[in-house]
């Protein structure tokens, strides 16, 4: 059975939902919606990181290159997860997404987040972190990608996740079909799924998620926390810092400041 590593602190389910559903903002997310831009921007990432690793910056430069980014202190940067990663899993960088499949900017977002992933020749890999603030549907879907995770692994977990994006109506109005439906549409046994939904277990794990993206401090969905697996540096994008732009950015500045080390 896959595992998934989840903070040692947890809240209650309930009251962590609506602490999230009040503090969260979904505003004002830039993102891009053309793929021709963003296969621009891949194709410049290489280019970008072997010129980085020539130069040496002040670590302090990051913020004037990325606006808005927040470095973690050491003893809250996270492990990188070793479960429900989509692309390479030895990856230098991988990108923690922090989600919401109710969250229409983060259905936007999670195309764009793929073909990053897919056309950064094994560099960057990417782990999903549920904040599931737009009610009920949203608790629901996230125990349902984490039951979908269990049972399939990584592959099962991001192809559910991006099935409910596709079928959902968005803002917590939910799917029409039931979550066991569209299990059961990619292969999964439904009645250990169904089983798997109502356990302690799968909300413990969401709960889990949900208590990182407190202690983060994310204000708005989709999220990024970035970690550099080779350097153990970490930023958390926020807004328009978590577009495909804003990642490679990042991306880009990490690199040089680990290499002014």
């Amino acid at each position: 059975m896959a595992t998934k590593t989840t903070s040692s602190k947890t809240i209650p389910f309930a009251i962590a939902i609506t602490a999230l559903a009040t503090a969260l903002g979904v505003g004002s997310y830039y993102h891009v919606t053309t793929m021709s831009e963003l296969q621009g921007q891949v194709k410049s990432l290489e280019g970008e990181l072997t010129i980085a690793k020539a130069q040496a910056i002040d670590p302090s430069a990051i913020q004037e290159i990325v606006a808005n980014l927040k470095q973690l202190p050491e003893e809250d940067i996270p492990a990188a997860p070793d479960n429900w990663i989509y692309g390479a899993s030895s990856a230098r960088y991988t990108l923690i997404e922090m989600t919401d499949t109710e969250c229409p900017y983060c259905r936007d977002h999670f195309p764009l987040l793929k073909a990053l992933i897919e056309s950064s020749a094994g560099q960057i890999n990417a782990a999903i972190l549920h904040v599931p603030a737009l009610g009920e549907a949203s608790r629901r879907q996230a125990l349902a990608i984490e039951c979908a995770g269990e049972q399939g692994g990584s592959d099962a977990a991001w192809k559910y996740t991006q099935t409910v994006f596709d079928k959902t109506g968005g803002n917590g109005k939910g799917v029409s079909e039931s979550l066991v439906s569209l299990a059961t549409q990619l292969g999964l046994d439904g009645k250990r799924f169904a089983a798997c939904t109502d356990s302690k277990r799968a909300m413990e794990r969401v709960t889990g998620d949900l208590d990182q993206a407190i202690k983060l401090g994310i204000q708005q969905t989709p999220s990024t926390l970035l970690l550099d697996n080779q350097t153990g540096m970490s930023m958390v994008l926020q807004g328009a810092n978590a577009s495909h732009e804003g990642i490679l950015k990042a991306i880009a500045s990490i690199s040089k400041a680990g290499g002014a080390k």
